[in-house]
């Protein structure tokens, strides 16, 4: 998994289960960033938050296996991430910024 942290308040992760629980909590999604990566040229999301002490203490919760999450809600926006990424490497003139 791989989390980073900007000088500009943004959280930025491409851990898709970590985004998705991030949504379902309700913590709104500044953008998708696309990267190609590794040997066979694999196009990665980077899904971007901006950070504050709650997103802060969500992430460490979610860490430790102590948060409790509407089932279908957190399936929804997994399958909704997934297809976001999956569009934008497909059309890179539509993302979101």
């Amino acid at each position: 998994m791989s989390d980073k942290q900007t000088d500009d308040a943004v959280f930025s992760t491409r851990d898709l289960h970590l985004a998705a629980v991030l949504s379902t909590l309700k913590f709104p999604l500044l953008g998708i960033d696309i990267q190609v990566e590794g040997l066979n040229g694999g196009a990665k999301g980077y899904f971007r938050f901006e950070d504050n002490q709650q997103l802060r203490d969500a992430r460490m919760k979610y860490n430790q296996g102590m948060l409790l999450i509407e089932p279908k809600s957190l399936l929804s926006n997994v399958r909704s991430l997934k297809g976001e990424v999956t569009n934008l490497t497909r059309n890179p003139v539509n993302s979101i910024t």
